[in-house]
């Protein structure tokens, strides 16, 4: 056909999860593999993501992976050649008593998986973080190798990898209709041509419902607008957050920016049970900055946390939308045409493990037969009841 191109596989959307699939790919040894960004690499929630690797959780699967992507995002210079900066600081829990079950599975969990973490007491939690405001009824987990990165370097990082592996990317370029012949996936349609491959994945987050319905496939995900923010430390004062913090009390969750700044972000699984308390936002027209009283909200939130930060100042923000599941984990699937596959629905939680599932999707692609270890993130499992729980709090996280 005139003005097409051929591929093995197309993977549609340029971030973390496309990217990660696209450069597992090309190690399976797929020769041609072509990724589609409307925009540019990173433009959606990828380059928006706090960039939290942590492995004190209370599932499994998730723990593992969490630990797997730890071990990956420090060794990624050493084995693609492509320079990163990744910061491991720890990750303090600081829980409820109330929720002292699941904070105790979680850190079995994370030890079963191959991590160091325990049960603290207030006097370590107080020295690991100085400035950390106490409380009655509060309980304190640790996990030593936590890491955090700025997530748009590392985001460039998988492209860069994945050029050199002979992955081409086309950026600017809109996906406008999938293309089936019978029974099979036969490739997509940009506005300036047509790309053929025997596989897709979609893995375009907010936009992916959209693009699957145009094949009759209704996939359960929604949108969902959260805020961000960084916050300055007090110009007068000598405390820094010094470690990765999730803090159930006030519902945040933090991480270190430079020396004097942390990203604050609300645990958003502690704040919704169902689609009905999501956020519907438009992902192509949207505030892309917090609102103000969202931003006052955090503020006092973020001191009943750290009480050094009641003279903090936000600093900057910003908002993105999630594509949203019910039970917050994504779907890892294939339905409709042979040859289509999708990765959507990470609920904010896509960056962390995205060199986990971009490894299993490849094997799903090349196989055709899904690997055990994402049967549980099927499709059909919201269907049939069997929903995921997987958080330190009982809840979505």
């Amino acid at each position: 056909m005139k003005n097409s191109v051929n591929a093995d596989v197309i993977v549609v959307g340029g971030g973390v999860n496309g990217l990660a699939t696209a450069l597992h790919l090309s190690e399976l040894g797929v020769q041609r593999i072509i990724v589609l960004e409307r925009d540019y690499v990173g433009a959606g929630q990828s380059g928006r993501a706090a960039g939290i690797v942590r492995a004190l959780i209370a599932h499994p699967q998730v723990s593992k992976w969490q630990l797997e992507s730890q071990r990956s995002l420090l060794n990624f210079t050493e084995r693609f050649g492509v320079p990163i900066e990744v910061h491991q600081p720890g990750y303090l829990l600081v829980g409820h008593r109330a929720d002292e079950a699941i904070i105790r599975r979680s850190v079995d969990t994370a030890v079963q998986a191959g991590t160091e973490a325990r049960l603290i007491d207030v006097a370590e939690a107080l020295e690991l973080q100085p400035g950390l405001r106490q409380g009655e009824d509060v309980l304190y987990a640790y996990e030593t190798g936590a890491v955090h990165v700025d997530p748009m370097p590392v985001t460039y990082a998988l492209a860069t990898a994945a050029r050199r592996a002979g992955v081409e990317i086309c950026e600017g370029c809109s996906v406008e209709e999938l293309l089936v012949d019978g029974d099979r996936i036969i490739g997509v349609r940009a506005a300036d041509k047509e790309y053929h491959a025997a596989a897709v994945m979609i893995a375009t987050a907010a936009w992916g419902r959209s693009q699957l319905k145009q094949l009759g496939l209704d996939v359960p995900v929604y949108p969902h607008r959260a805020e961000m923010a960084f916050f300055q430390v007090p110009l007068d004062n000598t405390h820094r957050l010094l470690r990765i913090l999730s803090d159930s009390r006030s519902c945040l969750y933090l991480r270190p920016e430079g020396a004097c700044q942390m990203f604050v972000g609300r645990r958003e699984g502690d704040l919704v049970s169902s689609p009905d308390d999501f956020i519907a936002e438009d992902p192509d027209n949207y505030r892309q900055t917090a609102y103000p009283g969202g931003v006052q909200d955090m503020h006092a939130q973020l001191a009943s946390a750290l009480a050094f930060m009641e003279q903090g100042f936000v600093h900057r923000t910003y908002a993105c939308v999630y594509d949203y599941t019910p039970d917050g984990m994504p779907m890892l699937d294939a339905a409709g045409p042979a040859g289509l596959y999708y990765a959507l629905g990470f609920s904010g939680g896509g960056f962390s493990t995205a060199l986990c599932v971009g490894r299993a999707m490849a094997q799903f692609i090349t196989t055709a037969v899904k690997p055990p270890e994402i049967e549980w993130l099927r499709h059909g499992r919201f269907a049939e009841g069997d929903l995921v729980n997987w958080s330190n709090s009982g809840k979505i996280s």
